[in-house]
């Protein structure tokens, strides 16, 4: 179904602080949006932000997008600092 995912399908996050280890839940939404003209599109949102290029007109896409998202693919783009120097202005 289209909407609100229930919290067994939310991804777990396990950080740990003080020594401690902690489960943070993140919301993962497959939404869907019609245009004034009846176009429907799908996307996923990931605590309430839309993931970048996740946009289709097909829901079997969507789906399979979100289950992707569910086992651990990234949401984001990883970025990886190869270098940096600091200068004096």
């Amino acid at each position: 179904t289209i909407g609100k995912l229930n919290a067994e399908n939310q991804q777990k996050y396990i950080i740990f602080k003080n020594n401690k280890k902690q489960t943070i839940m993140a919301k993962y939404e497959l939404v869907e949006k019609t245009e004034t003209n009846g176009e429907v599109w799908y996307s996923i949102r990931k605590d309430d932000k839309y993931v970048d290029n996740s946009y289709t007109r097909n829901i079997e896409d969507a789906t399979q997008m979100l289950d992707k998202f569910l086992k651990g693919k990234p949401t984001e783009p990883i970025f990886k600092i190869i270098k940096t120097i600091e200068v004096n202005d």
